[in-house]
């Protein structure tokens, strides 16, 4: 019964990596001059035809800085689309723009109508900021705004309109953003002093972010909703210019909260300035680059709707070992399971190696595996998801390696099913 049940198990895993469908993605950075109208040389600035990464689903991203005439593109791969939306949004801000697709690099600037930005409906919002020094209106909307949602800053009490995708749906791995359009998505969530509590909406009708009227739905569905069903979280926020060391939790405390977190940032885009001298003048340009920035944000979380979210991780990366982690964002609902996400950074031990390690022991598979040498990295660099210890690449067509294993393990089965 035990080989029964271990060979369930391997059959099972090997099936989901065949069935799965990866794709080439172009993985690349550039940077280029913005022109005053807001646009810029597309063919210049796609860096297209570089390097490749393979995932289920590939990005291109786009920030603007009108000040410094400066536009970036970042491309790469994701293991799925934030909020089931393909094509190109704004990501909360008009100098955002967010692009995803699913078919081999697909993230050119050609395929991606030269990456501009869908349009979506448009709301009329409550605009207010305490923050700014104002005195906001609890009942009424003395200011309005117009954008594609509102939003609603419970904390801060700020008010005002989001341009695109709000960014709570990729926090939240929301599967189908469009099927909450119209409605209210309320959450809140704390990581170590870090607190956000607010909302964003999208009624038709204008002004849904009215603050008391949101108030008084945060607390009733976020905040007072599922008491009794409450999970213990560690709680972290730290920051650095250098990898995380593995005793970075010793730091963290805990709190309560519907659903535990865990989102880890790597790098980040920026700009650095370029100064030209010579005998008549002097100028200073600017140029996109990138650089190391690690946070960790880990937390509890509570959301108004438990269909809002999903359980799992997504995961930004542009490398065609699928190893080099630009973002992670992880979703969870048992008591500390957040501190695991991050335990799995500092593993050698993948869930791939695990079923070599059982395949093994049942003597299948044996001798069919080779070492990776590239799955560590010395000096405390993160390695996350390290899926070819099996000596399975990660390319598409490695799909042709994984069936031929599954059919030698079916056949294997066949022959010895009279033993067990």
């Amino acid at each position: 019964m035990k080989f029964l049940f271990n060979l369930s198990l391997i059959i099972f895993s090997l099936l989901k990596l065949v069935i799965s469908k990866e794709i080439n993605c172009e993985s690349c950075f550039t940077s280029c001059k913005l022109y005053r109208d807001g646009s810029f040389d597309i063919k210049n600035c796609d860096c297209a035809n570089k390097e490749i990464c393979y995932a289920e689903a590939c990005y291109a991203k786009v920030e603007t800085f009108p000040d410094e005439k400066v536009a970036i593109v970042q491309k790469g791969c994701i293991t799925e689309v934030p909020g089931g939306l393909e094509g190109c949004y704004y990501n909360g801000q008009t100098e955002s723009t967010h692009c995803y697709c699913t078919s081999d690099r697909c993230n050119m600037a050609s395929k991606l109508n030269n990456f501009k930005a869908n349009k979506l409906p448009i709301v009329e919002c409550c605009d207010c900021s305490e923050s700014n020094g104002s005195k906001c209106n609890e009942l009424k909307c003395d200011k309005t705004c117009k954008g594609n949602y509102c939003v609603a800053d419970l904390e801060g009490n700020d008010q005002g309109c989001g341009y695109g995708i709000p960014r709570l749906t990729m926090f939240l791995r929301m599967i189908d953003y469009i099927k909450w359009q119209g409605s209210t998505i309320c959450s809140r969530y704390q990581a170590g002093t870090t607190i956000i509590n607010g909302c964003t909406c999208t009624s038709p009708t204008g002004n849904c972010n009215e603050m008391a009227k949101t108030r008084e739905y945060q607390n009733k569905n976020v905040i007072l909703r599922n008491l009794d069903n409450q999970h213990y979280c560690y709680s972290l926020h730290q920051k650095s210019t250098k990898p995380f060391k593995s005793n970075i939790f010793k730091k963290s405390e805990t709190c309560e909260g519907q659903y535990c977190f865990f989102s880890l940032t790597t790098t980040e885009l920026t700009i650095e300035s370029e100064e030209y001298h010579d005998a008549l003048t002097s100028s200073t340009n600017f140029i996109g680059t990138t650089r190391p920035y690690y946070e960790i944000l880990a937390g509890c979380l509570k959301v108004d709707n438990d269909e809002k979210l999903s359980i799992g991780c997504t995961r930004e990366y542009n490398d065609s070992k699928n190893n080099s982690t630009i973002s992670r964002q992880c979703i969870c609902d048992s008591h500390l399971c957040n501190y695991e996400y991050f335990i799995e950074m500092y593993s050698n031990t993948t869930m791939t190696s695990k079923i070599k390690a059982l395949a093994e022991s049942s003597g299948i598979l044996k001798h069919k595996h080779r070492t990776d040498k590239h799955k560590s990295i010395k000096n405390d660099t993160i390695v996350i998801d390290n899926l070819v210890d099996i000596g399975l690449s990660s390319s598409t067509s490695s799909i042709i390696g994984y069936f031929y294993t599954y059919i030698f393990i079916i056949i294997y089965f066949l022959n010895n099913i009279r033993f067990i």
